[in-house]
C-alpha cells in the first residue's frame, strides 16, 4: 500500500500540498520504509479556498484532525475552528487602484527580445471575497496569457500565471477582533509562470493542473533558451528576502503606494531534479541516527510509523526540508528532472546575524538556485561573510552525471552597505562554496556585478558540485576612504535559545529576545 502523511502543527506557517507517491514512479520502496522525497511539481496551486482547522476534543498531539470548508475567512461556519488556512490566488489587475494583482506577463520571442503577453482568461474554479478587517485579498485561479510570439515546448503560445498568496491564523477561536496577534494572520506568496498544453482526460485528472470539459491543462516546458518577466502588484509587508527557483535574475522594486509596491522580476527558467530517500523499516537498526531523528522529526507519531505496514513519506515540507535531507544524506537519490521551473515567494523565517534585517519595510535580497533542497530562512551573517546553505544529490538519476549547482544572489546595497557599514562607494564581492568536507571548491563561473544605479548587487556560482554545500558571500569596498570616513556597522546582537513545550511539543527558539509561541510554555 502507498501511503503519504502530512502532520499539520500549530507551529507551521504555511500550510503546502504535497504530492500523490506515484510521482516518484519505480523509485518508491517496493517494502514499509520511512523516509522523504522533494518535487518541485508538488508546488503548482491554481485554485483559492478556505479551510477552518480542528484539534480533536482532548488532544495534546498538536495535529489538526478536524477539517471544515468556508466560503470566506469571515464566514461564521468557521468561527469556532481553532486556526483558519487561506489561499488566495491573485487575479489579474483590472484598475489602476488594484494593490493586490498580476501586473503583466513578458516572454522573449526566438531572437530573445521580451514582449507583453495579453490576458486571455481565469481558470475555473471558487473565488473567495477579500476581508478588509482580516487584510486577506481576494482569491480566483491561474490566469492564462498569450504570448503570440513566443511559442512553447507544445507549439502553443499559451502561459499560465499563478501567484498563490496564503494566510494562517493560529488562535481564531474566540477572537472578536482580527488585525494584531494573536488573531491576526501569518501571510506569504508564491509565484510561479508555466507554459501550459491541452489534452484529453484520460480517466483521471490527477496529471492536470485543471479541467476544462473534457479538456485536460497539463504544463509544458518553456522554448529554449526562453527568458520570462512577471509584474505583480503586491502588499509591501511581503518583503524582506524572497527565494526563487530560477537562474540569472534581474530585480526592479517600485513603491506603489504606502500599502504596495511594484515588482518585477525577469529570469530563465531552470531545472531541479527530485530528490529522494528512504529505509526499509526491517533494516531500520542499521540506522540509529536516522531512528533518533524521527523521534524528534515525527514525536509523537514515530512508534506508529517504525510498526506500521505503510511507507511514511513525510513529503516536500519547506520548514524540514534541510534536517530530512541531513539526517538521510548518505542515502539521497535524484529521480527525474523537474524542467522548466520558474518560480519565487516568501521564505519561512528571518535573517539572522544583524539588526540590517530588522528592516522590513524593502525588499532587500533574493536567492535563486536549482538545488531540490535549500535552507528556509534567508542567508545568516555570521563573521563577516552571507552564507546560505542548499543540498541535493551528488549524482543526477542515471548515477554517473554530476548533479552541477546554480545559485543568484539579487542583494539591496543600502542592505550591504548596512551590514559592513560601508559608504556609498561601490561595493564589490567574493563567492565561494564549501562543500560537506570542509573543502573550497573551484567555481566554474562566478559572476558579480552592480546595477548603474547603484541599487542592486549581482552575485552569481555556478557549476559547483553537491550533497550539501555551503555558499558564502563576502563583501567589500570598492576605493575604500579611510577607515574614519566609513559608517560604523551597527553590532550584532547576541541571541539566546529556549526550548517551549505544549504537551508532549518541544520548540526550539533562537532569537535577541526568544519567547515561546503561543501555547507553548518555557521548559
Amino acid at each position: 500500500m502507498r501511503a503519504r502523511v502530512i502532520s499539520i502543527f500549530v507551529v507551521v506557517a504555511l500550510l503546502i500540498p504535497i504530492t500523490s507517491a506515484h510521482s516518484l514512479g519505480s523509485v518508491w520502496p517496493a517494502v514499509p520504509s520511512i523516509g522523504f522525497s522533494s518535487s518541485d511539481n508538488s508546488l503548482v496551486e491554481t485554485k483559492s479556498y478556505v479551510t477552518g482547522l480542528s484539534f480533536p476534543a482532548g488532544a495534546t498531539t498538536g495535529l489538526y484532525s478536524e477539517r471544515v470548508t468556508c466560503n470566506s475567512v469571515d464566514d461564521l461556519a468557521c468561527s469556532q475552528v481553532n486556526s483558519i488556512f487561506a489561499q488566495a490566488i491573485l487575479p489579474p489587475c483590472s484598475t489602476p487602484q488594484d494593490e493586490m494583482c498580476v501586473e503583466s506577463l513578458e516572454v522573449t520571442d526566438a531572437s530573445g527580445v521580451l514582449h507583453k503577453a495579453t490576458l486571455g482568461y481565469e481558470a475555473p474554479g471558487e473565488r473567495i471575497p477579500a476581508s478588509k478587517a482580516r487584510k486577506v485579498p481576494a482569491g480566483g485561479s491561474a490566469s492564462v496569457w498569450h504570448a503570440k510570439d513566443s511559442l512553447n515546448s507544445a507549439g502553443l503560445d499559451e502561459y499560465a500565471v499563478s501567484v498563490s498568496t496564503t494566510f494562517q491564523n493560529y488562535q481564531n477561536k474566540g477572537c472578536t477582533q482580527y488585525v494584531t496577534a494573536p488573531c491576526g494572520f501569518t501571510s506569504g506568496f508564491r509565484a510561479r509562470v508555466f507554459p501550459i498544453a491541452h489534452g484529453a482526460i484520460t480517466g483521471s485528472s490527477e496529471t492536470c493542473l485543471w479541467t476544462e470539459a473534457q479538456d485536460c491543462i497539463r504544463a509544458a516546458d518553456f522554448s529554449a533558451g526562453a527568458r520570462v518577466a512577471l509584474t505583480l502588484r503586491i502588499d509591501n509587508s511581503l518583503t524582506g528576502f524572497l527565494f526563487g527557483q530560477m537562474k540569472n535574475v534581474n530585480l526592479d522594486v517600485k513603491p506603489l503606494s504606502t500599502s504596495a509596491n511594484l515588482l518585477r522580476v525577469e529570469a530563465n527558467p531552470i531545472d531541479v531534479p527530485k530528490i529522494y530517500a528512504y529505509v526499509a523499516k526491517s533494516d531500520l537498526s542499521k540506522y540509529p541516527k536516522i531512528i533518533d531523528y524521527w523521534k524528534e522529526r515525527r514525536q509523537q507519531l514515530a512508534a506508529d510509523d517504525f510498526t506500521s505496514p505503510n511507507t511514511i513519506d513525510t513529503g516536500p515540507a519547506p520548514e524540514w526540508a534541510m534536517s530530512d535531507f541531513l539526517a538521510f544524506e548518505d542515502l539521497v537519490k535524484s529521480a527525474e528532472l523537474v524542467t522548466s521551473i520558474w518560480r519565487f515567494g516568501t521564505q519561512s523565517g528571518t535573517g539572522s546575524g544583524s539588526p540590517c534585517y530588522a528592516d522590513k519595510s524593502k525588499l532587500q535580497g533574493l536567492v535563486t538556485t536549482n538545488a531540490p533542497t535549500y535552507f528556509p530562512n534567508p542567508p545568516t551573517f555570521v563573521n563577516g561573510e552571507l552564507i546560505y546553505k542548499v543540498a541535493g544529490a551528488h549524482y543526477l538519476q542515471d548515477g554517473v552525471t554530476l548533479f552541477k549547482g546554480s545559485y543568484d544572489l539579487v542583494l539591496r546595497t543600502d542592505f550591504a552597505r548596512c551590514l559592513y557599514g560601508f559608504t556609498k562607494a561601490p561595493v564589490q564581492a567574493k563567492v565561494s562554496v564549501v562543500s560537506t568536507d570542509g573543502s573550497v571548491q573551484d567555481i566554474a563561473s562566478e559572476i558579480i556585478r552592480e546595477d548603474d544605479a547603484h541599487e542592486w548587487l549581482y552575485l552569481s556560482a555556478k557549476n559547483f558540485t553537491f550533497s550539501s554545500p555551503t555558499i558564502k558571500v563576502k563583501l567589500s569596498q570598492v576605493g575604500a576612504p579611510a577607515a574614519a570616513e566609513k559608517v560604523p556597522a551597527a553590532p550584532a546582537k547576541k541571541t539566546t535559545t529556549i526550548t517551549c513545550v505544549k504537551g508532549k511539543l518541544t520548540k526550539k527558539v533562537t532569537a535577541v529576545k526568544a519567547t515561546c509561541p503561543t501555547g507553548y510554555k518555557k521548559k
